[in-house]
């Protein structure tokens, strides 16, 4: 008889042992959907303090970010709460790190947006030709004067692939860090 009691407080504590620390990251994954959908009704209007709620919006998906890692999602957030605000330098820090997990389409063409901010043309195709080869749907967000380019662009690269006259697909666009994004 009391080895049942004994069993059943040994399988709460391994229990315990295994959920406990996944808690943060259950609580970062919520904040980062609260981020994210602020950063949604921001971008749409629906904040009547724009800047604050970007602000809140980086630092909200800053934090989330240090408890997902390898996770670009809290990363992408906060670089455009960044870009969104019009601190293309910013954003551009945001997407590297979230680059440095490794390579998404929309990382990417996030990556175009800055740099179409900035004024960078050159850089901006660079990385929106990188994306729409990635995930050609991708380039639907882009106004139609950008996007036909592109994909008659991706059309040509796609048949040198197929006839083998494709040295190396497009570069990956370079995300370099212009100003230290904020919280680490």
């Amino acid at each position: 008889m009391r080895a049942g009691p004994i069993v059943r407080v040994a399988a709460l504590a391994v229990l315990a042992a295994a959920v406990l620390p996944e808690v943060p990251r259950y609580r970062a994954e919520r904040s980062l959907v609260r981020a994210a959908s602020a950063l949604r009704i921001t971008l749409a209007g629906g904040a009547p303090d724009r800047l604050s709620a970007l602000v809140w919006t980086e630092r909200t998906a800053a934090d989330a970010a240090r408890h997902l890692p390898g996770d670009p999602r809290p990363l992408v957030v906060a670089g455009s709460a960044r870009l969104a605000a019009r601190d293309p330098g910013a954003a551009l820090g945001w997407y590297a790190r979230a680059q440095a997990t490794g390579e998404r389409a929309e990382i990417d063409l996030n990556i175009g947006r800055a740099r179409m901010v900035q004024r960078d043309l050159t850089a901006a195709q660079q990385a929106f030709l990188r994306a729409g080869w990635l995930s050609p749907l991708l380039l639907a967000e882009l106004p139609e004067v950008a996007r036909v380019p592109l994909l008659g662009e991706i059309d040509r690269l796609g048949a040198l692939l197929a006839t083998g006259r494709l040295d190396s697909p497009p570069p990956p666009p370079d995300a370099v860090e212009t100003t230290t994004p904020g919280p680490r």
